[in-house]
Parts: C-alpha cells; sequence; structure tokens
C-alpha cells in the first residue's frame, strides 16, 4: 500500500524493530509479538501483513519466498514466481514480477 494512505490509528509506540543484514526488517509488537506493517525502504510502500486486514481484499498471490524449507506437501500457488530463499532486495524482487 502507499504509505500515504497509511495510518496508524493506536499501539505505535509499542513498536519494535530487527533488521536483518540484508537490509529487510521485521516490525512487532512488543506487548503480543504479532507482526505490524513496516516501510518498504525508500519505496514509499507500506508492507501490511494479511493477518491484520479486517476487510476481503482481491488480490493474488505473486511471489512464494522460502520454497527451499517448505514442507514436501506443499504447492499453493504454483503459478507463481517461486524463489528458494528470500529476494537480496526489493529492486530483485521487483524485478521477477
Amino acid at each position: 500500500m502507499q504509505a500515504n494512505a497509511f495510518r496508524w490509528l493506536s499501539g505505535e509506540n509499542d513498536i519494535r524493530i530487527f533488521k536483518r543484514h540484508s537490509g529487510f526488517r521485521n516490525d512487532f509488537c512488543s506487548v503480543c509479538g504479532s507482526p505490524v506493517p513496516n516501510s518498504l525502504r525508500d519505496s514509499g510502500m507500506v508492507w501490511v501483513p494479511a493477518g491484520l486486514l479486517e476487510e476481503p481484499v482481491a488480490s493474488r498471490i505473486s511471489v512464494h519466498l522460502h520454497t527451499k524449507s517448505a514442507a514436501t506437501w506443499e504447492r499453493e500457488s504454483i503459478q507463481c514466481v517461486r524463489l528458494d530463499e528470500g529476494p537480496g532486495s526489493l529492486e530483485s524482487l521487483n524485478k521477477l514480477l
């Protein structure tokens, strides 16, 4: 979602950030541990975990990450881009789509 279309209603002070060496980050609630929305670097976009949405969303899966460590029975969204691991950067992920 575009960052200018996102706003916090509450709980922003409870957010903690874990940054990975790749530059990706995980933002989470320090009270319950749930993943929370976070900015995608300098893209002007905000990543929102689908489990936080209250309304149905008309979207489709376009990339499936970390398939190398997926369960052997996992075949969901076989038509989308499938990566053995995570992308090196947001830019490299965008080139695949």
